[in-house]
Formats: C-alpha cells, sequence, structure tokens
C-alpha cells in the first residue's frame, strides 16, 4: 500500500515507541485539541521570531525546490520515495523556496520546522496536509493525527516529477553497487560538509545527478525517528500560502 508511509497516530496515555514524551506533550499541549486536523499553532510567527532577536531560535534559507508537476512529496528520502504518494492538493508549478527553524543553543540545535513559501501572503490558519486514502476519521480514541514517517531520522521535500526520476537514479546505483548503501555513498558527505558545526541542524538539497535542474531538499528530522505533520498555510484570502512540517520540537 503506497500510503504506508503515511501513518494514522492515535495516542494513548502511554503515548508511542520511539518518541520522546517531551515530543508528544509539545504536539497537544500546542494544538489543544483531540483530533489534530487543523492547527492553531502560528508558525509564521516563530520564522518571524528566528529572523528577529530570538537567540534560541534561527532561521536558515535551504534553496528553491523545483515543482514541475505542483504535487509535493513529503517522506523518509531513504526509505519512503519509492512509493509515497504527494499530498493531494496541486501547486501551480515553480521553483519556491524553502526555510528551516533551528531551535537550541548554538551548537546544540535541531530542525523544528520546515517551511516552504508559495506566495507572501500570511497564512492565518493551519490546515492538516493529507495524501490519498487517508480520510481523516477513525474508530480508535485517543489523540489524533497525520503525518510522514522518518524511519531514518531524515525526511525531504519533493515534486512527484522530481520522485520518479529520483527513484530511476536509485535504481541505477544499486544496478552497479549492488551491496551499496544510498545514504553513506551519497549524502554522509554531503550533510556532513555542509554542518561540520550543526550536526543536529543538518539540511542539504540534493540534485539529481542524471536530471541536475531536479532536487529533493532533506532535513534531519527533529529528536529522530517518528511521524511528523505537515500543514497547510491558508491566507485570508482561502489561498494555500505556504506548506509547513512540524517536527514537534517547539
Amino acid at each position: 500500500m503506497t500510503i504506508r508511509q503515511w501513518k494514522y497516530v492515535s495516542i494513548q496515555r502511554t503515548g508511542i515507541k520511539g518518541y520522546s514524551m517531551k515530543c508528544l506533550q509539545n504536539l497537544f499541549r500546542r494544538s489543544g485539541v483531540k483530533r489534530v486536523r487543523h492547527s492553531g499553532i502560528d508558525y509564521g510567527r516563530y520564522f518571524e521570531r528566528a529572523r528577529g532577536e530570538d537567540s534560541h531560535l534561527e532561521c536558515r534559507f535551504l534553496g528553491k525546490l523545483v515543482l514541475p508537476s505542483g504535487f509535493v512529496v513529503a517522506c523518509d528520502p531513504l526509505l519512503g520515495l519509492q512509493d509515497t504518494l504527494p499530498f493531494t492538493r496541486r501547486m501551480a508549478p515553480g521553483e519556491y523556496p524553502v526555510s528551516v527553524v533551528l531551535a537550541g543553543h548554538r551548537n546544540n540545535r535541531r530542525n523544528a520546522l520546515i517551511k516552504m513559501m508559495f506566495s507572501d501572503k500570511r497564512a492565518i490558519h493551519w490546515e492538516l496536509a493529507m495524501v490519498p486514502g487517508l480520510s481523516g476519521t477513525s474508530r480508535e480514541g485517543g489523540a489524533q493525527f497525520y503525518g510522514f514517517t522518518a524511519e531514518a531520522g531524515i525526511g525531504c521535500l519533493c515534486d512527484a516529477y522530481s520522485q520518479k526520476h529520483y527513484n530511476r537514479y536509485l535504481d541505477s546505483f544499486f544496478r552497479d553497487h549492488p551491496e551499496g548503501d544510498i545514504y553513506d555513498s551519497l549524502f554522509a558527505e554531503a550533510f556532513n560538509r555542509r554542518n561540520h558545526t550543526d550536526r543536529e541542524g543538518s539540511c542539504f538539497n540534493f540534485y539529481l545527478p542524471s536530471r541536475p535542474r531536479l532536487n529533493v531538499i532533506m532535513f534531519n528530522t527533529g529528536y529522530g525517528d517518528g511521524i511528523y505533520p505537515a500543514y497547510w498555510g491558508i491566507s485570508k484570502e482561502g489561498e494555500v500560502c505556504s506548506l509547513v512540517i512540524d517536527f514537534l520540537v517547539l
């Protein structure tokens, strides 16, 4: 099933294996609701603070993500890009800036939020980003949300068209290196080179060697392995102006 990399999460009092309780408490303390279909968090404010005088937050520009088809994919690039479905909303094809907010003290920061901007308009509410096949309802109890699965502590954003060519590139890589490790061979050096003083906040804008105009923006996922929600930022005019991934750090 292609939605296996996107999961429905029902959190009982015992929590979820692999999550820190701080991570879970952050999500539901901030949301104040049992079913997290909309977020009451003002994510835009965090980016404003990160560009201002808040010494515990830092905003970094990661590059522009190329969207030839307009369909956005969010997943673990090591385990999920083979079959993860894109979000149901389609954006206008183009190139859109992506930024990260890092949280914590200097030299001990974690990626807290990833944001892709589609316009300069400000979001006034945030709607949970969904993939096909997830209805938004469940018979289970407890607090609920949807998110993509990061099993290697890494997430990414890319276009569905780029996803197809990324997979072709991986097929070619493994034909030439049957025992190869994609992270060690292609990504580890780049992550380390770009983030030698800030390992917890590492990000990497990967351009496909086979299609150099296409890219996949990769990033460490907050506290590591877990399930992380994404939200569309909706302007007062009802337009999608941004997409945010929340790593449940703040």
